[in-house]
């Protein structure tokens, strides 16, 4: 059973992070799970090892990734006792993952074992190239538009990133798509520079695609 050092905000940033299997930033996290990783709380799952964290871009977004000591007082916080105050979203969760928690005990399981990424590319390269050519096609307003890569992504939420970000690299050698930065660094949100795709040594944040 975990003990009771953390604060209700770190176990909650323990918990989105094994919930999103991947690093994520705070714009990630905002996203899919309505939380934020504030710098007190970063630091102290830091220092005790649970967490590692750092930044990227140009504006020095916070990345976070859970250790294998992370994941282990996950798998220790699936079985605790519901934190004193907790609100009642909260204590629901803890009645539930406490049941969770014993049935991977019965099973002989850890939480690795159920929260991990499929290796295998979700769809085919070619049916995930349709799929990025048909959702830009409903966000531009004209073809050849610019489309921000924070508005493309929540359309392939079932994608993991890696594969999708290697399709629009691949898509990009072609004449008529074109990946490139955002022209006015100071307009960029949080959600932007998240969204940002690395290639030739510099964050990409816009798609086009003209008609063929």
């Amino acid at each position: 059973m975990a003990d009771s050092d953390l604060t209700l905000p770190e176990r909650s940033a323990l918990l989105a992070l094994m919930a999103m299997i991947r690093d994520a930033s705070n714009a990630d996290l905002t996203s899919e799970m309505g939380i934020k990783i504030e710098k007190g709380v970063r630091e102290h799952l830091v220092e005790l090892g649970y967490i590692k964290a750092w930044q990227v871009g140009r504006y020095r977004a916070w990345m976070h990734e859970l250790t294998d000591a992370g994941w282990r007082r996950c798998g220790d916080e699936l079985g605790s006792i519901t934190p004193q105050g907790a609100p009642k979203a909260t204590r629901l969760q803890y009645a539930l993952t406490r049941r969770f928690a014993a049935f991977l005990m019965r099973s002989d399981l850890r939480v690795a074992d159920i929260f991990v990424l499929d290796d295998k590319p979700t769809a085919p390269a070619v049916d995930l190239a349709d799929r990025i050519r048909t959702a830009y096609a409903e966000l531009a307003t004209t073809p050849g538009a610019w489309v921000s890569l924070a508005r493309l992504r929540p359309a392939f939420a079932d994608v993991p990133r890696s594969d999708l970000d290697a399709t629009l690299l691949q898509l990009a050698l072609e004449p008529k798509v074109r990946l490139n930065p955002e022209f006015n660094q100071k307009t960029l949100t949080a959600e932007d520079r998240a969204a940002a795709l690395r290639t030739g040594g510099e964050d990409v944040h816009l798609l086009s695609i003209e008609q063929s």
